[in-house]
């Protein structure tokens, strides 16, 4: 290969021009990659977030059903069973 060819300049230029791109696509390469960890972390706490408030909604779905059982519970009972009433003598 001869030095002062212009093919040879040519072809030592593309080739610094290429390492130095491959240093860069490698860093945004390294930084995807931590943008992505990042995002996975982020994603399992939401998950972990939407199965804590799946929880408590089904507990306080289960109070409420609960409560409404109770309540039908005392109005029937009522119902059935007039309240004594007080005589004053």
């Amino acid at each position: 290969m001869n030095p002062r060819c212009p093919l040879n300049k040519t072809m030592t230029v593309l080739l610094t021009e290429n390492e130095a791109l491959c240093r860069q696509l490698a860093k945004l390469q390294g930084r995807a990659s931590e943008l992505l960890q990042q995002r996975a972390a982020e994603i399992e706490q939401l998950n972990s977030a939407i199965d804590f408030l799946k929880s408590e909604l089904n507990q306080r779905d289960a109070m409420i059903t609960f409560l409404q059982t109770k309540l039908q519970a005392f109005r029937y009972v009522k119902t059935e069973k007039p309240a004594r009433q007080l005589v004053c003598k």
